[in-house]
Parts: structure tokens; C-alpha cells; sequence
């Protein structure tokens, strides 16, 4: 429970609307599941969160809506953005919630055209937050992100294949970015750290309700953390499987990833768990790409708190010595890679049957599962 400052008065609330913008790899399917599964209870406040599990659908759309010369795309676009609204329009919550990793690299100027003239009234606050991971800790979770859904960027490379792709994607550096939503927000920007130690209770979805409601007391029922990390035996089992899809769709491979995961963590962890990690050379290259970066932004959002900075110069300090396989080869035995190599076999016969919807299917039992742990918690109560 928290409560961490003196309720409004009934006479000062309004209409809260939040936008959950991410970033990737900062527990933000932690949050989502929570507010799915209708987990968080504020008290005396009331909470809308109108998704099966995020608003990660929007981000395509965003895309369509800037682009003038799609008339047809555009107009679908803007179909959506007025559904949206109106569902946010006609609840009389104190607090409605849009969370979407997918946000990450929205133009801030695109998405605050579209809030203010589909979304927003003007008679609600406006809030938008972001959590921020660490450079390295973002760079090693960006490569597993990647090698769990079969990303083709990197599914041939290794870590510093991911450096590039973060760099040329517009991920990192940070200051460029963040610094646009503040510049579109201003205050009504709020940008967190992504550390343990400086979250509430060291727990992200505990952070975020905490932020979005003003600090009024909430109850968060349940505890797993959704979307745990893989540990690198169990990545290069899925990236075997991954490698007999490449060229499949996009959402089948992602959707296989995250079936992998949901599996992997309803089972008993392993009596060792190998983690991935940075090699001293890259650590170095990583430090000198980013130190400046760190120090503007513990600068610019922390105030001069060197939070960014300490967590490059720690991750500097425990590199490994030498660059560590991510072949499934020098992981997995012979016998274990022959098994996983015939059901991904019969993975790939399965997902060329067009008549089959496998995502649909998968996604329908991370719901189920959520839901069942919900329950599960409320018949504990």
C-alpha cells in the first residue's frame, strides 16, 4: 500500500489522463499485465485501462497518420485515434491509462497533435511517463529482446551488432529524445530511472501507479513480474527454434518468442542461470559512446544526481574478460540441439498452415494466463 501524500480535495479533481510511453525493457509489461488483469485498486480513486493488454496497436498508426500521401491509411488512422477518445471521453474515472512501449519513438510532436485534437478535451490533466534503462543494461536487454523474436538485425550478429542497431534506429543516445518529449510536455513530462534502488519498493509497476495517481493510496494485489529475462541457455534454445522461422511474419515470430517465454516462466528456474553479459572490450567501446550522454541526462531530468553515469562506469567495472557464444552450438548438446532443430521442423509446417491463427491462439493464452493468476489472487483475499 502506499500513500505517499495528502489526497485532493473532491473539489480539485479532474480527469486524469496518463500515457504510458515505455521505454522497451523497462517493466512495461509488468504494468501492462497489472492493469489488465484490473490488479490495481487506488483508493478512493477510480482507474480506466481500455486494453486486453497494451496499446501497442497505435504505434503503426501513428506512422500512417503522418504520412499525407496514404489518404486511406490515414483516414484508418484517424478512425482508431476517435475510437480511443471516445472510450476515454465516457469514462468518469479519475485516472484513464494508455500504455505502449511502441511510443519510444513516436515523434513527440506527432503524438501530442493527435492527444490534443482525438484524445484530450482540454479539461483533463495531462501526463506522460517514461522510464529510462541504463546504457548497457538497455543494450544487453535490446539483444535478447531481439534474439527472442527472431529479429533478422541481429540474429546473425552478436552484441555490438545491437549497438549499431540502437544507434541507427534513433534509440540511443538518450538526450535527443527524451529532450523532445519535454520540449512538447514540459512538466507534464515525467521521466523515471530505471534502477531498482530509486523505483518504489524497487518494483516498476509499485513506480508507476505511484506516479500516475498522484501518490493516493493504491493496492497492487498479486506479485510476478511479467516478461522476465531469459537466462542465455534457454535464449539459445529459443534462437534455435527462431532460426527455422526466418522469413515467417513478424508477429509469428514474435508471438513465438513470447509463448517461449510465458512457458519458460511457469517453470521451476534452473539450478544455474548464465547471464548475459558485456566483454571488456565492448564495455569500453560502450563507455566511450554513451559517457557524455549519461552525464547530460542524469544532468537535464535527475537534477545532476549521476544516477546514468554510476550505472556505465559499474557495468565498465564488471565486464567479463572475453565475448561470450551466442551460438546455440557451444550451449546446447549435440543431442539437444538435433531435438530442438525437428519441432522447429514441425514448428515451421505448422506456421505455413495460413488457415491456422497461431498468433491470435498464442496471444489468447498469455490473456488466459493473466487472467487466471488475477483470479487467483482475488480468491486469496
Amino acid at each position: 500500500m502506499s500513500d505517499r501524500t495528502e489526497e485532493r480535495s473532491s473539489g480539485d479533481r479532474r480527469k486524469t489522463l496518463v500515457f504510458h510511453i515505455g521505454d522497451h525493457k523497462t517493466g512495461s509489461t509488468s504494468i501492462q499485465y497489472a492493469l489488465a488483469a484490473n490488479r490495481v485498486q487506488l483508493k478512493d480513486r477510480s482507474l480506466f485501462y481500455p486494453a486486453k493488454l497494451n496499446h501497442n496497436m497505435l504505434r503503426p498508426h501513428f506512422e500512417a497518420y503522418s504520412k499525407a500521401e496514404d489518404s486511406e491509411a490515414r483516414a484508418k488512422a484517424i478512425q482508431v485515434f476517435r475510437s480511443l477518445g471516445n472510450q476515454l471521453r465516457k469514462s468518469d474515472a479519475d485516472y484513464c491509462v494508455i500504455s505502449a512501449e511502441g511510443f519510444e519513438l513516436v515523434d513527440p510532436s506527432i503524438f501530442r497533435d493527435v492527444l490534443e485534437t482525438y484524445w484530450s478535451t482540454g479539461d483533463e490533466d495531462i501526463r506522460i511517463i517514461g522510464y529510462v534503462r541504463p546504457h548497457a543494461a538497455r543494450l544487453l536487454s535490446d539483444f535478447a529482446e531481439r534474439t527472442k523474436i527472431g529479429g533478422p538485425k541481429v540474429m546473425e550478429g552478436d552484441l555490438s551488432t545491437s549497438v549499431e542497431v540502437m544507434s541507427r534506429e534513433g534509440r540511443l543516445p538518450y538526450l535527443p529524445r527524451f529532450s523532445a518529449w519535454r520540449a512538447q510536455f514540459g512538466d507534464r513530462f515525467i521521466l523515471r530511472p530505471m534502477i531498482r534502488d530509486q523505483l518504489l519498493n524497487g518494483d516498476v509497476v509499485q513506480d508507476f501507479i505511484d506516479q500516475s495517481c498522484d501518490g493516493n493510496g493504491f493496492e497492487i494485489t498479486g506479485s510476478a513480474q511479467a516478461n522476465e529475462s531469459l537466462d542465455l541457455t534457454d535464449l539459445m534454445r529459443l534462437k534455435v527454434l527462431q532460426q527455422h522461422c526466418i522469413g515467417k511474419p513478424a508477429k509469428l515470430r514474435h508471438t513465438l518468442g513470447w509463448e517461449f517465454a510465458r512457458v519458460v516462466g511457469q517453470m521451476p528456474p534452473p539450478a544455474q542461470r548464465s547471464k548475459l553479459a558485456l566483454h571488456r572490450d565492448l564495455a569500453q567501446r560502450v563507455h566511450q559512446m554513451y559517457i557524455s550522454d549519461a552525464r547530460a541526462m542524469d544532468q537535464e531530468f535527475f537534477n545532476g544526481t549521476p544516477f546514468l553515469e554510476a550505472e556505465l562506469d559499474e557495468a565498465l567495472a564488471t565486464a567479463v574478460e572475453t565475448p561470450q557464444s551466442v551460438d546455440p552450438e557451444d550451449h546446447l548438446s549435440e543431442a539437444e540441439l538435433r531435438g530442438l532443430s525437428i519441432l522447429s521442423e514441425i514448428m515451421a509446417d505448422m506456421f505455413r498452415n495460413t488457415t491456422g491463427a497461431w498468433p491470435e491462439f498464442f496471444q489468447s493464452k498469455r490473456i488466459k494466463t493473466m487472467r487466471r493468476a488475477g483470479k487467483a489472487t482475488e480468491s486469496k483475499k
